[in-house]
């Protein structure tokens, strides 16, 4: 996948797992420094991640490192928690598809010089 679809990717998955919550940063009720750090920094992280694999794709590796252990922890946390008590089995299958997009998208952000490489760069010895 080259990196400019995998930026769009990135920025896409975060906006739709994200974006609506975007409201919850600044509401008044909002009381769970949790919510602000778990969505706050998903989205810095994720929209940091994609703009700099569009734009630097070779400067990325420590911001993909960050993705990839920032989204691991976060969505293991978060799939185990929704099955423990679920307010609904919809609720907990919805969370879990969205581990599921997170985990693969992790895979593929994950530096990996042989995938990442571009086709026209000359393989390194």
């Amino acid at each position: 996948m080259s990196n400019r679809l995998l930026a769009v990717a990135v920025a896409a998955w975060t906006l739709v797992s994200w974006g609506g919550r975007i409201g919850l940063l600044t509401s008044a009720e909002t009381d769970d420094p949790w919510a602000l750090v778990r969505i706050g920094g998903s989205l810095v992280v994720g929209l940091a991640t994609a703009g700099l694999l569009a734009t630097r794709p070779g400067r990325a590796d420590w911001l993909r490192w960050l993705f990839v252990g920032w989204t691991v922890a976060l969505w293991t946390r978060s799939v185990v928690v929704t099955w423990i008590d679920p307010p609904s089995l919809a609720f907990a299958l919805v969370h879990t598809v969205l581990g599921a997009g997170w985990f693969l998208l992790a895979w593929w952000v994950a530096p990996r010089h042989e995938r990442h490489r571009s086709s026209s760069a000359p393989a390194r010895p």
